[in-house]
């Protein structure tokens, strides 16, 4: 068979950018064609060789689908090991970068003829180029919406062979950033919509796919922009496949209904009668017409069916939703009301497939859960889902932000990739621009380079639709840009402004515990909607429960590289206890940042990092939910909606941690972006850990505008002089709603010398030895720049002990609230605000091969899983020694919470319950302390 050469890929991009700019011909709007069509999904031959190559061979493939899918490809040979190429991401099973080509026969009706015939291939990863019976039919490449060939001069009525060429290497260099520590270059890139890192860089065919024959008048562009007020109206602009006549039109009948099937209006109109490709009108609907909005609250959708005047086809149709979306004021209103963006971000994570899913059900469940999660919005991290998404968005009522992809720093370097985004942008729009889910666009991820081709590409698109608002890139790192929003930016998504940072990761480790603090100094200068960048990336240790749940395409070799190396250790018993406690701790600091966005009045919504797991750039697990959607058992969703919903109790208050005699003072506060509520009541009442109600009241009525935060009252409740310790709980609620927030405190006996009846506190390694030799009990305190350890910090790992190397990388702290020796310190099993200052003034001690018992624990990171402690117990020759990396010897009078360690280590030490099981050697524990060491151990 003859073999046609396709183009060159410089006279390809050409031909493709000067269409898609002019007709956007790549794409169609009418999600619901009507022409009639023939279905290409099921068998068909694959070949990895040029099919003109004597070593082409063909094997059987069932499509939609993969290579990966079929067992085709390179298969995975790493070994789980503790390495960067294991640790990276997830490993497919079988692995294929290059051109693969897929045939098939087809049979075109006799009543196709003179029809304009057209493939459609949803979602593919890179280019499709395509032969008919060996002539070369065409080529099409985008990351972002549906390849569309017109095959009409190719495929006449009859028997043909139908060839397509998918390419999934790198079309366009410079479209994604490429992290030089991943040594494998196809796991360098770091765009979601071309990476190994969470989605696969997969060859395949997914989704829709078909012929479809389309009759004389039909319609392949159809962009619905309605208005409520103050009218309702619609304007329309379309585009003919195939030009009417002139002078003849196509009498065209359009029909709106309501979701139910109900008409709202018809109306008749006969367009195109001069020949012209392309029509726009308004339709002012009838005056009665009642339209409702769409919103996250009544997700309203509407239905404009499209019939050409004596056609047998069912009408083409367009789903849409009354609503608009504006910045005013420095406030994304939706409809003339303050929305709140409660968001996380999707980055193209599938752990079974390795590529996204084309139904709406997969959707549903993922937005689903995001919603049961007080989530209202989904940032598409430097990637554009397909058509289904944007379905279950629209009926489940979510705010979804889409990226191109692209996440470079080189912006405009390249002139064909710039252009390629370019006519991306427009291929977005308008295979995706009539779904009201679709509210905000970013030109891509952290962008750097040409900051001005940027501004000029937003202003393109505004002008071109006005259905959404645009920003130049979610946050960047160039110098002079990042910290204020660029010119034509109409919202700005940022972790830092020129006045201070607007998330806790830069400044949890610096200021202490404080829940009166916002962002409002940092936040007050910006003029347009501002939205808090990636808030959160806590390290959450692996949760390896979750290997079984891997039987797809995808092998975690990640996990089991860890899993092998706790056994090794023997600390695997101990792995479901580090992503508890680690994962309720990770879940105090995203209470935090929550709520300090929410007490903000400048903020109009934060953005997680992330509600679920990343599973690339070196095994992100910073999710209380899996990279399945599914709860790690660490926090319910219940729980998280208490600060993460439309409605929030907020409290007001300096510190987390109180001498008895002071007086606790609190002003209450209410978050609400839901609807006005008149003569609201809050309630409010402190318990200790026991249960018992110590003190409870209310604050209102209450007037709280839609919107906004109001101030309820203040609250004051006097502490007690007498009593111990303790761990009391200040709940805030909202009357006749199931509506409440609570929050932790801590109360400790006022400043008083801690008295040792028998037992020695030493701080030095010759006095802690004597006195060991000697057969006593001694609690050794020695001072923190002399251990040998890993530096304390309270804030765990960022994002990846692997991505990012050097950071101390721990992971909070693990003990057992019932030992003996924390009978005083009240805690639960994790890091809490009370260990704040604690872990500060710490250092981990490296406890591997050592014969000691952890008393809190400090979880390292599964990049180097040592056992590691800041409190331990072990014996010394005849001694029992009681060690404490925690500086609990130094200005006691001023650390209420060292002061009371102390006291509650003291009162083990001195207790006939201190009996030490294990036992090291004089010069073991000279090695932890005779010489410090203040970097992490490897």
């Amino acid at each position: 068979m003859r073999w046609a050469k396709p183009p060159t890929l410089s006279e390809a991009i050409a031909m493709n950018l000067l269409k898609t700019l002019g007709l956007l011909a790549l794409v169609t709007l009418c999600r619901a064609v009507a022409a009639p069509t023939l279905d290409l999904s099921g068998d068909w031959q694959v070949s990895l060789q040029q099919p003109a190559a004597p070593t082409a061979s063909w094997q059987s493939i069932r499509l939609p689908g993969t290579l990966t899918d079929a067992g085709i490809g390179t298969p995975l040979e790493n070994k789980p090991e503790l390495n960067m190429a294991t640790l990276a991401h997830l490993q497919a099973k079988f692995r294929h970068i290059g051109p693969a080509w897929y045939r098939r026969e087809v049979v075109i009706p006799a009543e196709w003829a003179g029809r304009r015939v057209v493939l459609d291939l949803e979602r593919v990863l890179w280019e499709s180029a395509v032969w008919v019976d060996g002539r070369y039919a065409g080529r099409a490449n985008s990351l972002v919406a549906p390849h569309i060939h017109d095959l009409s001069a190719w495929l006449p009525p009859g028997r043909h062979e139908l060839l397509v060429r998918i390419d999934n290497r790198e079309i366009h260099p410079g479209l994604s950033h490429r992290a030089k520590e991943y040594a494998d270059a196809a796991d360098s890139y770091l765009a979601h919509a071309y990476t190994n890192h969470t989605q696969t860089i997969w060859n395949g065919m997914l989704g829709t796919l078909r012929l479809r024959a389309e009759e004389p008048a039909a319609l392949e562009r159809l962009a619905v922009f309605p208005r409520r007020e103050p009218t309702p109206a619609l304007r329309l602009e379309g585009t003919f496949a195939t030009p009417p006549a002139s002078g003849a039109g196509a009498a065209l009948h359009f029909a709106l209904r309501r979701a139910d099937g109900s008409i709202v209006a018809e109306r008749d109109e006969n367009l195109g009668a001069d020949g012209a490709a392309k029509f726009a009108f308004e339709w002012v609907l009838p005056a009665g017409a009642d339209v409702q909005p769409w919103s996250e609250f009544s997700p309203a959708l509407y239905r404009l069916e499209v019939t050409a005047a004596g056609s047998s086809a069912a009408p083409s149709a367009v789903r849409f939703g009354f609503r608009e979306i504006v910045a005013e004021d420095g406030e994304l209103r939706l409809d003339g009301h303050r929305i709140s963006l409660r968001g996380t971000l999707d980055c193209a994570a599938f752990p079974l497939t390795g590529y996204p899913p084309t139904d709406v059900e997969s959707w549903r469940k993922i937005f689903g859960r995001a919603r049961e999660w007080g989530l209202n919005h989904l940032r598409f991290h430097s990637w554009c889902p397909p058509e289904a998404a944007f379905d279950a968005a629209d009926e489940l009522g979510m705010y979804l932000q889409i990226e191109l992809p692209h996440w470079s720093l080189a912006v405009g370097k390249n002139p064909e990739t710039w252009a390629f985004l370019q006519a991306e942008a427009e291929r977005m729009l308008a295979a995706y621009g009539n779904h009201p889910s679709f509210l905000l666009l970013s030109l891509g991820n952290e962008l750097q380079g040409d900051m001005s081709a940027l501004d000029a590409l937003v202003r393109q698109l505004r002008q071109r639709d006005g259905r959404r608002l645009y920003t130049a890139t979610t946050f960047t790192f160039e110098p002079g840009h990042g910290r204020a929003p660029a010119p034509d930016d109409q919202f700005f998504v940022t972790q830092q402004t020129n006045d201070g940072w607007v998330r806790g990761q830069g400044i949890f480790d610096e200021q202490p515990p404080a829940f009166d603090v916002d962002y409002h100094a940092a936040a007050k200068g910006i003029r347009v909607p501002l939205v808090t960048h990636e808030i959160g990336q806590y390290a959450i240790y692996p949760d390896l429960r979750e290997i079984e749940r891997y039987t797809g395409n995808l092998v975690p070799q990640n996990l089991i590289a860890i899993r092998d190396d706790l056994a090794r250790k023997g600390l695997l018993a101990l792995a479901p206890q580090f992503t508890e406690a680690s994962g309720r701790f990770a879940a105090l600091l995203y209470k935090e940042e929550i709520e300090r966005a929410l007490r903000t009045p400048e903020i109009d919504g934060f953005q997680l990092l992330g509600l679920q797991d990343f599973p690339g750039q070196g095994t992100a697990h910073v999710g209380l939910l899996n990279v399945f959607w599914e709860p790690k058992g660490i926090l319910s969703a219940e729980r998280f909606r208490e600060f993460c919903g439309p409605v929030v109790p907020l409290a007001r208050f300096s510190k987390a941690i109180h001498e008895r005699g002071e007086v606790f003072r609190a002003e209450l506060q209410l978050a609400n972006f839901e609807r006005d509520l008149r003569s609201a009541q809050l309630s409010w009442l402190i318990r200790n850990g026991a249960g018992v109600v110590l003190a409870k009241g209310g604050c209102g009525p209450l007037d709280s505008p839609a919107g906004a935060v109001t101030t309820g009252g203040e609250i004051a409740v006097p502490i007690p002089a007498e009593g111990g310790a303790e761990r009391w709980e200040l709940e805030v609620s909202l009357a006749g709603r199931e509506v409440l927030n609570r929050w932790n405190l801590w109360i400790y006996p006022a400043s008083r010398a801690a008295a040792v009846e028998s037992g020695r506190v030493v701080t030095s390694l010759e006095e802690a030895l004597r006195a060991l030799g000697a057969g006593e009990r001694v609690l050794f305190n020695p001072p923190i720049d002399q251990i040998a350890g890993i530096p304390g910090r309270f804030v765990p790992v960022f994002w990846s002990p692997v991505h990012f190397p050097d950071q101390p990388g721990t992971m909070g702290l693990l003990c057992d609230p019932a030992h003996p020796a924390l009978r005083k310190f009240p805690t639960e099993a994790h890091s809490d605000w009370q260990w704040w200052e604690l872990a500060l003034h710490s250092k981990s001690v490296v406890l591997d091969g050592l014969a000691v018992a952890p008393i809190v624990r400090v979880i390292d990171n599964f990049k180097r899983n040592h056992s590691l402690a800041n409190v331990f117990e072990t014996r010394v020759g005849e001694g029992r020694l009681l060690f404490c990396g925690i500086d609990v010897t130094n200005g006691l009078e001023r650390r209420p919470v060292a002061r009371q360690l102390r006291a509650s280590l003291l009162g083990y030490l001195d207790s006939d319950e201190f009996e030490p099981s294990g036992q090291i050697s004089p010069e073991q524990l000279a090695a932890i302390v005779g010489k410090a060491r203040s970097v992490a151990p490897e």
